[in-house]
């Protein structure tokens, strides 16, 4: 029987602050519930939707795990102080590392994601320490194809990261088959790589929804950054022919560019460029992690449609869990891993990326067939509760870190 461990996460985000605060809130959760000490180190200020949902404060306890920011509380928005916020975050969290080992409080250290610079300090607490390190990776970007210098620079800090620094890290955790296979085929040596789809905390919806935005309509509804990345404008131009054939439906987009300029009123524009009338689309913009649950659970039909690209094969969105916590049926493009997951009609009703006609049919079925919907949105409840609820995935992750077999 292996004992508790003495663990730190490094992240840029937590507990709150988009999709991977959401993961590490319950990532944390399942190491803590098997009986494990684990702290959380931010080495950067928080840089995520203009101070929403982040704590003025650089210790901070969430669920009884502390959380500490070595640095800066909040990114500073000047060109010195970011350069001056990203350098210190080289140095601080190696300093951190050692007084917890000199103080045999560290036995295991994990990273969520990975840049080339930034895995200096841990591949450095890896050598000299001799403290296990542990990987989370989420997410795969393709270079991009416009030429600007920084888009092309944060690029390569990326993929150099992925691609020769991560052999260095003693086991991985991955969000999808694409990335077990990637980092598979990098290795001379196989390491342990635990495929971890994402976790949810489904307790966060057992609420009563507390708002209406058209009584008596269908809402669609969308969580997330509304970009390209997420398909929000084929979202957008399907919802477009949906609401010409059923008046009474309306579309429900919660989410905005968490670090710079609001997108909102671009996609206003491109919205009424398509003839959809003032109204019918509510755009809410950054939300507060509080108001989600019961936004969500005002919807009738929660939409995800995805593109493909790497990103899209790469990840498994943390948004998924919390549609089917809200047992709401799902309309999904088949991209990724969710074919590999789902059945049509079954846990999600699928439709082509890309294609407006086949996200219109998908949308067409849920809206004709509303008792289907009822028992699609059971269906992806007890697929959510069984692979994704974090109570239940606990042990699984406990046993990863610890070794046991």
């Amino acid at each position: 029987m292996v004992g508790s461990k003495q663990i730190v996460l490094i992240t840029d985000n937590f507990p709150y602050g988009g999709a991977s605060a959401n993961l590490l809130r319950n990532f944390t959760l399942c190491l803590r519930n098997e009986g494990n000490d684990i702290e959380v180190i931010l080495p950067t200020g928080a840089s995520y939707g203009k101070k929403l949902d982040q704590q003025n404060q650089s210790v901070g306890y969430f669920e009884g795990i502390k959380f500490t920011r070595l640095g800066f509380i909040y990114h500073p928005k000047n060109i010195l102080g970011k350069m001056m916020d990203n350098t210190i975050s080289l140095f601080l969290p190696l300093i951190f590392l050692t007084k917890k080992a000199f103080n045999k409080k560290l036995d295991v250290v994990i990273v969520y994601n990975i840049t080339a610079i930034s895995f200096i300090p841990y591949l450095i607490t890896k050598i000299i320490l001799k403290k296990e390190l542990i990987l989370i990776i989420s997410e795969f970007y393709q270079r991009p194809l416009n030429r600007f210098p920084l888009a092309t620079l944060k690029w390569f800090n990326f993929y150099f990261g992925i691609k020769y620094l991560s052999k260095f890290a003693d086991k991985y955790i991955v969000l999808s088959q694409f990335l077990e296979k990637y980092l598979a085929k990098k290795q001379k040596n196989s390491k342990p790589i635990l495929v971890m789809p994402n976790l949810t905390d489904s307790s966060i919806f057992k609420i009563e929804p507390k708002k209406i935005f058209k009584e008596n309509f269908i809402t669609i509804g969308y969580v997330g950054t509304p970009t390209n990345k997420d398909g929000v404008f084929d979202l957008i131009e399907s919802f477009g022919i949906i609401n010409k054939k059923f008046p009474q439906t309306h579309l429900l987009i919660i989410g905005d560019i968490t670090n710079g300029k609001t997108i909102v009123p671009m996609l206003e524009k491109y919205s009424t460029e398509r003839g959809i009338k003032k109204g019918e689309i509510t755009f809410n913009g950054l939300t507060s992690h509080k108001e989600i649950p019961s936004l969500l659970l005002s919807c009738q039909i929660l939409a995800l449609t995805r593109p493909n690209g790497i990103f899209a094969e790469a990840g498994f969105p943390t948004k998924l869990g919390e549609y089917f916590a809200c047992k709401k049926p799902v309309v999904l493009t088949k991209v990724g891993d969710m074919k590999n997951y789902f059945i049509d009609k079954k846990e999600v009703v699928f439709a082509e990326p890309e294609n407006i006609d086949s996200i219109v049919t998908a949308f067409e079925y849920l809206i004709k067939n509303p008792n289907e919907g009822y028992k699609i949105g059971a269906n992806g409840y007890d697929w959510m509760n069984d692979n994704l609820n974090y109570i239940n995935q606990s042990k699984k992750i406990d046993n990863f870190v610890k070794h046991k077999e």
